[in-house]
C-alpha cells in the first residue's frame, strides 16, 4: 500500500511514484511533484481507474520547461517555505502550521498552505535544513547519477502544467520568472492528462513495486525525526 500520508515528512513511494513518471516520460534532468490529495491511500492488490483519481487527482498535462540551477533551488525555497516551519529548537513543529489549529473534522485546515503545493524534487540530491530561514533551507549536493549540480547550467525539469503555467507561484515567486515569460520556457508539453499515462504505465507493467528514491530528506534528523511523529498524529489523529 502507499500513502500521501509520508509525503509530508521526507520521501514516500506516493509521490516518488509520480517524479520517476515524469522523468520516465520526458527524458528530464529534473522533476517537481507534490501530493496532490491530502490523504489518500491506495492499497496492495489490483489497481482500479477510481485509485488512479486518487493516485493523481486533477487533470494536468506535463510539461517540460527549461530553468537554470538557481531557479531550480529557488523555486524549492519556495515550496519548502510554504511546507515546513522554521525550527528554533527540537520541541517545535516540523510542518508550517495556522497559529490556532483548528479541532474539527479536516486536519487540512492545521496546515497553513495547501498540500498540493508541497513540490519535492527527483534527479536531484538535496537536503532542506529546517533551522534555516527562506532562502538558505535547500542545499543541493548534485545530480542524482553524482554529477555535479551547477547553479549556472539550464536544466530539464518536468512538471505538471498547473505548475508550469504560474500555479501556487513557485516559478514567479520563487523562481523569479515573470508570468508573461513562463510559456517561453515551455520545451515540451504532453497531448494527454498526466493520469493517462500513469494508467498506461501501470497497464504496461503489469506490477508495479513503488519505491523511495531517497533523494531528499529534512535536516538535522535528531530534531526533525522526533517532530515528524508528532506532527503526524496532528494531520492524522485516526
Amino acid at each position: 500500500s502507499i500513502t500521501t500520508r509520508d509525503a509530508y515528512f521526507g520521501p514516500s513511494e506516493f509521490v516518488d511514484l509520480i517524479h520517476e513518471l515524469q522523468l520516465g516520460i520526458t527524458g528530464a534532468d529534473i522533476s517537481f511533484a507534490a501530493p496532490l490529495s491530502y490523504d489518500a491511500t491506495i492499497d496492495a492488490g489490483p489497481i482500479t481507474v477510481s485509485d488512479m483519481f486518487n493516485l493523481y487527482k486533477y487533470e494536468n498535462m506535463l510539461y517540460v520547461m527549461e530553468l537554470t540551477g538557481q531557479e531550480v533551488k529557488d523555486y524549492l525555497e519556495e515550496a519548502y517555505s510554504l511546507w515546513s516551519n522554521t525550527m528554533t529548537s527540537p520541541s517545535d513543529h516540523l510542518l508550517l502550521f495556522k497559529e490556532e489549529p483548528t479541532q474539527g473534522d479536516e486536519s487540512r485546515s492545521t496546515l497553513k498552505n495547501p498540500s498540493y503545493n508541497f513540490d519535492s524534487a527527483a534527479g536531484i540530491i538535496y537536503e532542506v535544513d529546517v533551522r534555516k530561514p527562506k532562502g538558505e533551507k535547500v542545499t543541493i549536493k548534485s545530480m542524482a547519477d553524482g554529477k555535479e549540480f551547477d547553479p549556472a547550467r539550464t536544466y530539464r525539469v518536468a512538471l505538471n502544467s498547473y505548475r508550469g503555467n504560474g500555479g501556487g507561484e513557485l516559478l514567479t515567486k520563487g523562481a523569479g520568472i515573470p508570468h508573461d515569460k513562463l510559456t517561453e520556457r515551455i520545451v515540451f508539453a504532453t497531448d494527454l492528462d498526466l493520469r493517462h499515462y500513469l494508467t498506461d504505465y501501470i497497464k504496461k507493467q503489469g506490477k508495479v513495486n513503488p519505491r523511495k528514491l531517497n533523494q531528499w530528506r529534512f535536516i538535522p534528523e535528531e530534531w526533525t525525526r522526533e517532530a515528524a511523529k508528532r506532527d503526524y498524529k496532528i494531520l492524522f489523529p485516526r
